[in-house]
């Protein structure tokens, strides 16, 4: 009985070992962080000059906002939380030419819950090869609105993608990540309510020049105008729509602009993703909004559209 007893504490340390093996192989496919920036959506730094104010309910001193689908917010439940999840896929390679994947939540969303859990975005920016890392701010707190925040500030995203550089390379303890990432291409990714921060960021951010494409996952529901006005001035970026029933309106109303200029569109998602590239694609009646990211039309949609990605960025 003594020898068998013995073999235990053996065993237990092998399981031990094991399951920390178990874990690290997990993370290392999609390192993932969340970490709190200076220049992000929430809180809003709103301006004095405004005419109509963002906060425009005040009892006692907190502040709320009157959101037209949730009702009041408070902004110390709602709007205050500065954190940006970060991820680097394991095979991400500074030292080739890299891309930042801007990813845009909708509503009723956490970081942690519905981008990092749930639609496993690090997962499927992994997964799909590309040369890149992934960041995503939080908008309003698991809440019914879309509110860019300070993303509508002038050039307030060409601040936010410094401090991505700065903070993703002081995380990873790397100098040579920052000089990489400081002049790194951008897609933005928009999901659903999303579509508003985009335009946002289109119209306002300062950085178009680094912007290679975007993709709009169920995501646009207003603004055509503004996503017409990016690739009518450049015709070297892409666009990916991807849309329910409920959005197909709009995407016609794009599409329909974009053509007065010219502009090629398909309306099948390419095998190959290059500059020029314009697509929107119908999903269908069976594809569920709220499931779109979870295995809707493929089991993986965002690795599907950014594995065919070509923009001599790829592993």
């Amino acid at each position: 009985m003594k020898n068998k007893i013995s073999h235990y504490p053996a065993m237990y340390l092998i399981i031990f070992l094991l399951g920390i093996f178990a874990d690290i192989c997990t993370a290392d496919s999609a390192p993932t962080t969340l970490i709190r920036f200076s220049h992000s959506p929430f809180p809003y730094n709103e301006s004095l000059n405004t005419e109509k104010p963002f906060f425009d309910v005040n009892e006692q001193g907190r502040r709320g906002h009157n959101s037209l689908r949730g009702g009041i917010y408070w902004e110390d439940e709602r709007y205050n939380d500065n954190r940006v999840l970060i991820s680097t896929p394991s095979h991400f390679k500074p030292s080739k030419p890299a891309v930042i994947v801007v990813y845009l939540h909708g509503n009723l969303a956490t970081l942690e819950r519905d981008v990092r859990d749930r639609q496993s975005i690090p997962e499927q920016v992994a997964a799909s090869g590309l040369n890149a890392i992934l960041v995503a701010p939080q908008f309003a707190l698991d809440a019914q609105d879309s509110s860019p925040g300070n993303f509508a500030g002038e050039n307030f995203f060409e601040k936010f993608l410094v401090e991505v550089a700065n903070k993703t390379g002081k995380w990873k303890r790397n100098r040579d990540l920052v000089k990489s990432l400081r002049n790194a291409k951008v897609i933005i990714v928009a999901y659903s309510g999303g579509y508003q921060a985009a335009a946002a960021i289109l119209e306002n951010g300062g950085a178009n020049d680094r912007i290679a494409g975007v993709i709009l996952l169920d995501a646009l529901y207003g603004r055509e105008q503004t996503f017409a006005d990016l690739f009518t001035n450049n015709s070297r970026r892409f666009l990916i729509s991807t849309f329910t029933e409920a959005a197909r309106a709009p995407n016609e109303n794009l599409k329909t602009l974009l053509q007065k200029n010219n502009k090629n569109i398909t309306e099948t998602l390419p095998e190959k993703i290059l500059p020029g590239t314009l697509s929107f694609i119908s999903l269908g009646p069976d594809v569920d909004h709220y499931t779109l990211l979870e295995g809707s039309w493929v089991e993986k949609p965002l690795a599907d559209i950014l594995r065919r990605v070509n923009l001599s960025i790829k592993k």
